[in-house]
């Protein structure tokens, strides 16, 4: 069983590719999903359930907005909903029975709070690990640059060397001719 987890943010649009399979981009995590599912049905399913996490992350974003704006601190760059969708081999491939349909569980806020005192706290934690991936991004960023500038130094001295040698056999040369 595959399970897809995935933030989905206002700006995100899942567009069906044929009559089974669909896909979206997450360009934050540099990734396009694509989905098999058995039948038309469970596309379309899946693609309504998307849409309701999409406005949901949309009403979010706009609260959480909202709130940053009242308390005068930086807005946060996106909010969104998780969903997972576990597929089976069997769904993507199409021979699982029509009955079933990919779950879609939503685990973050724009899920109804039971109190206006736990809605802090989920924001917080929404925050929380939205920086925390982003700190795992840039720290993952700066490694491959890190490793990419080396590379290039390492490549300046060669080229520098080789410069310094065809100069020096260009000026014997030219005292050859001369």
């Amino acid at each position: 069983q595959a399970i897809i987890n995935s933030t989905i943010t206002p700006n995100m649009t899942f567009t069906k590719t044929s009559q089974k399979f669909g896909q979206w981009a997450d360009s934050r995590a540099n990734t396009v999903y694509g989905l098999g599912f058995s039948s038309e049905h469970h596309l379309s399913k899946f693609a309504e359930k998307f849409q309701e996490f999409k406005e949901a992350a949309r009403l979010a974003k706009e609260k959480s907005q909202e709130k940053m704006e009242l308390t005068s601190t930086p807005s946060q760059e996106s909010a969104g909903g998780d969903i997972q969708s576990p597929l089976t081999p069997e769904s993507i491939n199409g021979t699982d029975d029509e009955r079933a349909t990919p779950e879609v569980t939503q685990n973050s806020e724009p899920r109804a709070e039971p109190t206006q005192n736990a809605l802090p706290f989920t924001h917080s934690s929404t925050i929380s690990k939205h920086w925390e991936a982003e700190l795992a991004t840039l720290k993952g960023n700066n490694a491959k640059l890190t490793a990419a500038l080396l590379e290039s130094t390492a490549n300046v001295k060669q080229w520098k060397q080789q410069l310094a040698a065809y100069q020096e056999e260009a000026e014997r040369l030219h005292k050859r001719v001369s």
